[in-house]
């Protein structure tokens, strides 16, 4: 356990484009800017969402789908994302 009190903190955004699919998506992670040991994301599936949101492996980095406001989003009903199980720890 660490004996931080992660009082300041550090935060990076990166958006990107999905080619192909006219959609975007923000990658967000955040960390203690004392001790920087990174913060996890609670409450949301493994995997990769287009339409929503999800996060990596490591539950440290959310992937947030986002697009700009008042432009319609494409139609696209093809394959939206993924979803992982992750069981068992090593």
């Amino acid at each position: 356990m660490s004996v931080c009190k992660h009082e300041t903190f550090s935060a990076n955004v990166a958006v990107n484009r999905l080619e192909d699919s006219g959609r975007f998506l923000a990658e967000i992670t955040v960390s203690c800017a004392q001790c920087e040991i990174p913060f996890r994301f609670l409450g949301l599936t493994v995997g990769l969402d287009t339409t929503g949101a999800r996060i990596s492996p490591s539950g440290t980095e959310a992937r947030i789908a986002i697009a700009p406001l008042g432009e319609e989003q494409p139609d696209y009903s093809g394959v939206t994302g993924f979803e992982m199980k992750i069981t068992g720890t090593h």
